[in-house]
């Protein structure tokens, strides 16, 4: 968790309008990938495109829902949108057995999307790390403890004891709230979405003077020096002054040619 600071994101917000409905649109957050198209991956779960936000049990297949397959990406028309736990899509082409276009997916079942090519490989093992070292992993609905939120619209500025500790941090990177104010005002933040998140915590990287040192990251000596620069912004990280449990610079290099592999 950290102790301090934390993070936020920038990129235009428009407001559109379906299934009679108002949504922001993050126009900053996806880019396009080398096909200049938008897309999401399904992760290890089988789901499917609903047209509500109801549990798919209640819903007729066909022309309330529709099954997608573990592992099947998917091309988007335009960027997604964010809804509680949900993301809100609007398909290229009709799924097999589909009547419709628009539609929910749960976001937990979403495993990459496109947002990926906006940084380098080693910025992503980098957050991959800082994630394994505050016990969130690839969770970005975790308050501190490991409390879970359903809504990404905005912190969700819920105080939570344990341990010793009294924090509200909240997702993949532990933002505090105050932290997250802070960056809002500074950057133009307006959800606090999964890509959100990530493009924040690279921002307080930058902050902090070690956006470059992650990207010259090759070998152990340079990771440990990357490490070193940001860890007042994170408290799991070596060196870190604030008297949380930390993790070993070996223990991090070892995950961090782990993670890089993903990439």
């Amino acid at each position: 968790m950290r102790n301090g600071l934390l993070l936020a994101l920038a990129g235009l917000f428009f407001t559109t309008v379906a299934c009679g409905r108002a949504h922001q649109l993050d126009a900053g957050v996806f880019a396009a990938d080398e096909s200049g198209e938008a897309f999401v991956i399904i992760g290890s779960t089988e789901t499917f495109l609903k047209k509500t936000t109801d549990s798919s049990a209640n819903l007729a297949s066909g022309s309330e829902k529709c099954e997608i397959p573990a592992g099947k990406t998917i091309i988007l028309q335009g960027q997604p949108e964010y809804e509680g736990n949900h993301m809100y899509v609007k398909t290229a082409d009709l799924l097999p057995g589909c009547g419709f276009h628009n539609g929910y997916i749960f976001r937990g079942h979403i495993s990459k999307s496109s947002l990926k090519n906006l940084f380098s490989a080693n910025m992503r093992a980098f957050l991959d790390v800082i994630a394994f070292a505050e016990g969130t992993g690839d969770r970005y609905d975790y308050i501190f403890s490991h409390a879970t939120f359903s809504s990404f619209a905005g912190h969700p500025r819920r105080l939570i004891c344990s341990g010793g500790y009294c924090s509200d941090a909240a997702g993949r990177y532990q933002i505090k709230s105050t932290t997250w104010d802070d960056v809002r005002r500074e950057v133009g933040l307006t959800n606090f979405s999964p890509e959100s998140q990530d493009r924040a915590a690279v921002q307080l990287i930058k902050w902090r003077g070690g956006y470059d040192d992650v990207e010259r990251i090759d070998g152990p000596n340079t990771f440990s020096t990357a490490l070193y620069t940001v860890r007042l912004e994170w408290a799991s990280l070596p060196h870190s002054p604030y008297g949380q449990p930390i993790k070993s610079v070996g223990q991090l290099w070892e995950k961090f040619k782990q993670y890089k592999q993903r990439y």
